[in-house]
C-alpha cells in the first residue's frame, strides 16, 4: 500500500473506492480510523476480549453499512457513534456476568486496597462524566484521554467538526469535564 498515495486521498474518495471493491482503499480506510476506534473502545474499560469483540463488530458494521452512509465524508462520526453504542451494549452485558481475566488472577497488585479503590472510583467518575457529554464533545474527550496529542485534523474528521474548531472544542470539553467531576465530588479535598 506504500506505493499508493492513500494518505492524501479524502475519506469520501476512500469510501467510494472501497465500495468499488478496492481492497487497498478499504485497508487505508481502516488504517485512517483504527487508532481512534481503539481509543474509544479503551475508554469504556472493557475486558480485553470484549474490547476486541467491540472493534471487530464496529469494522463489520462498517463493511455492512458502508453503502448506506449518506455522506461518505462522515464515516468518522459514524464510526465514533457506532463504537460508543457497541461498547455501551457490551458494558451492559458484562454487568450481568462479569468474567475475571485469567491474567489478572495471578498478577500481584502492590497498591494498597485504598489506592485500588480510589483509582477505581476515579475511573468510574471520569467515565460517567464523559458519558454525560453530548457529541462531538464525548468523542473529543475520549480521544484526549486515550489518544492524547492526536492531530487536530484527525480529531476533526473522527468527531465530525471543522479542524479550526478543534482547539475550542478541546477547551470546552476540559471545562465541562472539570465542572462535572467537581460536581461529583472528585477534585475537592485531595480527590
Amino acid at each position: 500500500m506504500a506505493d499508493q498515495p492513500y494518505g492524501e486521498v479524502s475519506t469520501g474518495e476512500l469510501v467510494k473506492r472501497a465500495l468499488g471493491d478496492d481492497g487497498a482503499a478499504w485497508e487505508a480506510l481502516i488504517d485512517r480510523f483504527a487508532v481512534r476506534v481503539h481509543a474509544v473502545v479503551r475508554s469504556h474499560g472493557l475486558s480485553p476480549h470484549d474490547a476486541q469483540d467491540a472493534e471487530q463488530t464496529v469494522w463489520s458494521n462498517l463493511a455492512e453499512h458502508l453503502s448506506r452512509i449518506r455522506t461518505p465524508e462522515s464515516v468518522g462520526p459514524w464510526l465514533a457513534t457506532t463504537t460508543q453504542r457497541e461498547c455501551g451494549k457490551l458494558r451492559r452485558l458484562a454487568r450481568r456476568a462479569p468474567p475475571t481475566d485469567p491474567e489478572r488472577l495471578d498478577a500481584a497488585d502492590h497498591r494498597s486496597p485504598e489506592a485500588i479503590a480510589m483509582a477505581a472510583e476515579r475511573d468510574r467518575l471520569v467515565r460517567r462524566a464523559i458519558a454525560s457529554l453530548r457529541e462531538p464533545d464525548r468523542t473529543v474527550a475520549v480521544l484526549e484521554l486515550e489518544a492524547p496529542r492526536s492531530p487536530a485534523a484527525d480529531i476533526a474528521e473522527f468527531a465530525g467538526v471543522e479542524p479550526s474548531a478543534v482547539p475550542a472544542v478541546r477547551r470546552r470539553v476540559r471545562r465541562r469535564l472539570q465542572r462535572l467531576l467537581v460536581e461529583q465530588g472528585y477534585g475537592r479535598g485531595g480527590g
